[in-house]
């Protein structure tokens, strides 16, 4: 029943993702499914107690898109596995409830309490499909974890294939969530208007996204595949890649979605997020031109030295151990070449200035020289000990932000190597729009 394994195995395929063109798309609902792997584990039977290792196929069995893997029917047995999933299953769905009750109720104490506790259990259900996949489990086996992610695949591609046929246009998918426009006219603003006729055409094509999203998510739900309605957008944008996509969510809650842009990245600093989450607030209101112009300026007063330092600080979680023998932090336990690393000569620096240093805590720090090897930095200390603050390297942010912002205005046709050339001799260029 266990399948201990010492040697490498080839790499499970994982889940489906759509491909993205680079643009805005208005009016996007999306489409998530309920607990994807975990409903395919309990639907298909799929645990190593079910599992067929011989030759024999009969009707009833379950069989695997694309490996044909077999699973015993559940009149015959039902698995371990699909068994404790569905336990949690229903214990989530019990804590959805509690929760959506205590909203209405208004009682956000008892709500936060469920809300977490449905988390919890999610995260639970979820590392299910890690046991079966992953080769250093004890009850890992290669063919579980891939007929998973065959099922998920073949449930994902075969409803994105339904939808186009019916007319729809999928603008993105990734693993277990699908992005449809709603068809709304395309002079809706993706702004939501004060008032008058704007106001009320926003609105429309508002409950016209959620209307559409919930007939969408019934229509195309089935067994081991529930779909649920999550969000309605009023603006999608993507410059082309894979997993790097934001939205202005409407529905349920109003927010600005960010997935995959260095916005979150820990080795980001101040001036890259507040422009990056700026330019993407000019985009989805159609303001390209506008996002464009702050990247050119904020990238034009990096090269000036018109940022202040603060606004540059690259922060990284360090890690270290403390060695009773000699009475010091050291690091080479942890890390292979730590002198090579900017976030641990930064924390050295904290260290032989007394400062306190924790194992984990984040480093604020400089770079002050990207020409040298190892590139030079300092730890940013003015806010403890007061002083100057480290005078940065202009051209490495410029290189930073040009890179990071450049993949954003790649998709308006102004890319890295055009933001560079303008914050070299900004009074002689032009915008795209000037033309």
């Amino acid at each position: 029943m266990t399948n201990r394994t010492t040697g490498r195995r080839e790499q499970i395929a994982g889940g489906y993702v759509h491909e993205v063109e680079p643009g805005v798309k208005n009016w996007v609902a999306v489409l998530d499914f309920k607990s994807m792997y975990p409903s395919i584990m309990i639907s298909n039977n799929i645990c190593s107690t079910t599992l067929i290792r011989d030759s024999t196929t009969e009707s009833s069995h379950f069989i695997s898109p694309i490996t044909n893997t077999r699973y015993l029917s559940k009149d015959v047995r039902i698995g371990l596995v699909p068994l404790l999933l569905q336990d949690l299953m229903d214990s989530r769905d019990k804590y959805k409830k509690a929760y959506s009750q205590a909203l209405e109720n208004g009682d956000e104490d008892e709500a936060f309490l469920n809300d977490q506790l449905q988390y919890a259990v999610k995260i639970l259900m979820n590392s299910f499909y890690g046991v079966f996949a992953s080769s250093f489990y004890r009850f890992t086996h290669e063919k579980l974890g891939a007929s998973i992610t065959e099922w998920a695949r073949y449930n994902i591609t075969e409803i994105i294939s339904n939808l186009e046929k019916d007319g729809y246009d999928v603008v993105y998918s990734d693993t277990d969530s699908i992005f449809v426009c709603t068809m709304s006219e395309d002079n809706t603003p993706a702004k939501k208007p004060d008032s008058g006729s704007e106001l009320l055409a926003w609105e429309s094509a508002k409950e016209e996204t959620i209307k559409l999203g919930e007939q969408l998510a019934s229509q195309f739900t089935k067994e081991g595949a529930e779909l649920e309605f999550e969000t309605a957008l009023s603006a999608f944008f993507s410059h082309g890649a894979k997993k790097r996509y934001v939205g202005r969510v409407i529905w349920p809650r109003e927010e600005l979605l960010i997935r995959g842009y260095e916005v979150r990245r820990t080795d980001s600093f101040g001036i890259l997020s507040t422009t990056m989450t700026e330019m993407f607030e000019l985009i989805l209101e159609g303001d390209e031109e506008g996002a464009i112009d702050l990247a050119k300026s904020v990238i034009t007063e990096v090269q000036q030295g018109k940022i202040p330092p603060s606004d540059l600080i690259v922060s990284r979680s360090c890690k270290g151990t403390w060695d009773k023998r000699y009475g010091k932090w050291v690091f080479d336990k942890i890390y292979a070449n730590p002198d090579s690393l900017p976030y641990v000569r930064a924390a050295k620096e904290r260290i032989s200035r007394g400062l306190q240093f924790t194992p984990g805590m984040k480093v604020g720090y400089i770079i002050t020289n990207s020409k040298s090897s190892p590139m030079e930095v300092k730890a940013w200390l003015v806010d403890e000990i007061g002083g100057e603050p480290p005078k940065p390297d202009p051209q490495y942010y410029v290189n930073r932000l040009a890179k990071s912002l450049g993949r954003i205005t790649s998709a308006l046709n102004f890319d890295e190597s055009k933001l560079k050339d303008y914050a070299k001799n900004p009074s002689t260029q032009k915008s795209l729009f000037d033309f």
